[in-house]
Order: C-alpha cells, then structure tokens, then sequence
C-alpha cells in the first residue's frame, strides 16, 4: 500500500482511502489498486457507471490488460508487455520524486541484516539462518564493522529463536527498532531474497546493499508456467492478453538483473571476495516520476466529476 501512496503524493491530487467496497462521497477520476484489491476496485468503478479510470500496481489477476488503464507491473512480476504495461525495475518504497538520483551515502555504521521469512516462493529454515549470519559476520568483520540482526513481522518463531541463541552472550547485536531508524543508522544493509519491498527500502538509502540468496520454491502454478514456456511461450502470454491466467513471478531473473546493473551484491562466496564493494553513483532512480507522468497523461484525458484519486 505504501507504493500506492507513494504513488497519489507524486501526483498531487487530493486521495483517499476505500475499503469494504465503502463508495465515495464524490465521484473519482482514478482508482489506484495493488494486488487482489483489483476486485475491489471494478466494483468501484462500476458504482460510477465505468467512468473512473484503473490503475493497478502489480500483475492482474484474470483480467485482460486491454481492460485496464495502466498497469504499473513489479520487477518479479512475469507479465507480457504491451501498451497498458509498465514494468519497474524497483518497487516504489522509498521513493522521492523530488529525487532523480540516488546519492552515495555514508558506510559508517553496521552491518544490518533485515531477516524476512518465508513465502510461497522462498524457504527460510533454521539452516538458512545460520548460513546468512555466518556470511553477515564475515562481511562485518572484513569491513571492520559491527553486526546487527533485525527480525521482522514474518519472521519466523524458530529463526528468530536461532538468532537469540547464536547470539546469547552478545543480546545487543539484535536490534528491534524501528526500520527508518536502523536504515539511517546503518554503514551496510543484508536484505533476504523473499522481500522485495525490503530491498527497494534498502537500495534507496544509498548505502551498499547485499541479497541474500533464499532457497527458491517453486509452486505448483510456477512449474507449469515453467512447462508451458518450454513448449510455446506465447501461448502463456495469449492467455493472460485475454484475461485467462493471471501471469507469473519470477524472483530469480530480477535478482540477477539487479546484480548485473551493479546496484546490488550477493552474499555469497564469489560475493564476499570483494567486502568494500559498493555499486556506482549517482544511481538513476526516476520511475516514480515516469510513473506520475502516465498517470497524469490519464488524468488529462479524463473529463470526470472531479480529482479525486482513490485507492
């Protein structure tokens, strides 16, 4: 929901929140969707006669691109292109449209390893936590820095407990403040792969930000995407052109894009022979911007009762 607001501020109109199908005391001219709240907002739009305009943040769920106005797709989202379709290379957590450019920032600080937790396309064991700590303190230590560990909300009971054993005799290199505070604070941020608002958060600050590689799960959906593309991957992409499927996710592809532009690096072996590593500066960061554009272009051609944006 964050990138939705992040999204109605760029474009300095007056919005709102709708939940429970809850119409408006006006009449809007967008409706800002993320997610599974698609259903919710073509009930809305056609509580006005169809005339609001959809924007929806992430792939559709069976519906035809050609149905909606704009779709702003996530970097993990496999969707086909076309002329409704906008694909990010970064979520818009973070983002400033005041700012087109992500500066350097200090290294001075820990290293701050931001746990998430398990997701329909990643594990997260015991082992996995050991193995990513293990590999946070050796990047702390070559970098003469401290180490901090910050649970998350889906964090895992049993990794956290992991977490507070290995780190028994030292409590204090576990930090639960809030996340604004420990990105600030931070010289280094460790992200785990499940997460990819975690990720934007962390690259945003300027400061180097290293992925932590989770296993991957592949659902039973994914492995027939997976299937089908070997056969005719055109087929697939008919299919969610009509509304028939909803498209798929592909975690993997965008992290090793990331990785190849330079502006992420793995914790990994091959990763952690170079612990200085930071990526190039002045980083473009502009799709917020790009993003405001396309929706203000809808605006412009829309002739609605009034501004309002809702989502």
């Amino acid at each position: 929901m964050r990138q939705c607001e992040a999204l109605a501020n760029a474009c300095g109109l007056p919005w709102q929140f709708t939940r429970n199908d809850q119409l408006p005391s006006e009449e809007p001219t967008l409706i800002l969707s993320f997610g599974r709240a698609l259903g919710q907002a073509w009930r809305l739009k056609a509580a006005f006669d169809g005339r609001p305009r959809i924007i929806q943040l992430g792939r559709p769920r069976l519906k035809a691109p050609s149905e909606l106005d704009l779709i702003l797709l996530m970097p993990q989202d496999d969707y086909p292109d076309g002329p409704q379709t906008l694909h990010l290379n970064m979520p818009l957590n973070g983002a400033d449209i005041a700012r087109s450019t992500i500066p350097a920032d200090t290294t001075q600080g820990p290293v701050s390893v931001l746990l998430g937790g398990p997701t329909r396309h990643f594990d997260f064991s015991d082992h996995d936590a050991l193995v990513l700590l293990s590999r946070a303190e050796r990047l702390a230590a070559a970098t003469g820095t401290e180490l901090r560990v910050v649970p998350g909300p889906r964090t895992p009971d049993h990794v956290v407990k992991s977490v507070e054993e290995r780190y028994r005799q030292a409590p204090e290199r576990i930090d639960r403040r809030p996340l604004s505070t420990v990105l600030e604070e931070s010289g280094r941020l460790v992200v785990t792969a499940d997460s990819a608002s975690l990720l934007a958060d962390a690259w945003r600050t300027g400061k180097p930000t290293w992925l932590y590689p989770l296993p991957v799960r592949l659902p039973p959906v994914q492995r027939l995407k997976i299937m089908a593309d070997r056969i005719t991957p055109e087929l697939r992409h008919m299919l969610i052109r009509r509304g028939w499927l909803a498209g798929g996710t592909d975690f993997t592809r965008w992290h090793r894009a990331l990785v190849q532009q330079g502006l992420v690096r793995p914790l990994t072996e091959q990763g952690l022979k170079e612990p200085d590593w930071r990526m190039p500066f002045p980083a473009p960061d502009e799709e917020l911007r790009v993003c405001r554009d396309r929706v203000l272009a809808l605006v412009a051609n829309s002739a609605p009762a009034s501004d309002r944006v809702e989502r």
